[in-house]
């Protein structure tokens, strides 16, 4: 089963008739209308085909956790995973009613195409034990600043976009005045997991015993950290 095999419910709320379900859809048959013809059958075809080819075989619903042997190589193409992961995003937004405030800024717009590079943004994966079909985009995340966890903040064009397909949950973030990190000593189950690299933007291995493992997407969110300070190092 390939990403556009899986099916979702659209949902629709409102505060007379609450949350209403529409009928199961497949993501292949999911038309947004939010690019013109020459982009949808070019580099928007391009970079579907590219998470096609690297992501499918971790999206099959009985896929088991291997230790992601098979993106060991991602740093090397940390540019597509950002870009196919920031025009997921771009499309989720604009098929959504859209908020007062843009969740993914407009000047990224030109990253997703790939006419601009990639600065300040940080992406990386990990297995879910209870498959599904989840996503959250927002424009900002929990900050520690001077000491204190600050519930939510928005930095300059920073975004937060989390996708969960089956067993493999992806997560792009970009916070330009912030480090992110992974909580250390998260206990997993039977696995104690110190705080786990950006690996797909950033050539790390995994701190053993680190595994990047989690019940299901809530924790997977729940994990992420970030530091009111410069980044060390960015995708680009």
């Amino acid at each position: 089963m390939g990403i556009r095999d899986l099916g979702f419910h659209p949902a629709h709320y409102s505060e007379t008739g609450g949350l209403e379900l529409r009928p199961l859809i497949k993501c292949e048959h999911l038309t947004t209308k939010q690019v013109c013809g020459n982009c949808n059958s070019g580099w928007t075809s391009g970079l579907e085909a590219w998470a096609q080819n690297r992501l499918g075989p971790y999206v099959e619903p009985a896929k088991e956790f291997d230790g992601f042997v098979g993106l060991q190589s991602m740093p090397d193409e940390s540019q597509m995973i950002v870009r196919w992961l920031l025009k997921t995003a771009i499309i989720v937004e604009r098929a959504l009613p859209m908020a007062d405030t843009a969740k993914v800024a407009p000047a990224l717009y030109p990253v997703a195409k790939g006419t601009h590079p990639p600065t300040h943004f940080w992406a990386w994966a990990a297995y879910i034990v209870e498959p599904a079909f989840e996503l959250h985009l927002l424009p900002g995340f929990p900050v520690w600043n001077g000491g204190v966890l600050q519930p939510f903040q928005v930095h300059a064009e920073s975004m937060n976009f989390a996708l969960q397909l089956n067993h493999l949950v992806l997560q792009l973030f970009r916070c330009p005045d912030a480090t992110p990190t992974l909580k250390a000593g998260i206990h997993i189950g039977r696995h104690n997991c110190p705080a786990i690299p950006m690996w797909l933007t950033i050539r790390a291995p995994f701190p053993e015993p680190s595994l990047p493992v989690f019940p299901n997407f809530t924790s997977f969110r729940d994990a992420l950290e970030v530091s009111a300070t410069a980044p060390d190092e960015v995708a680009g």
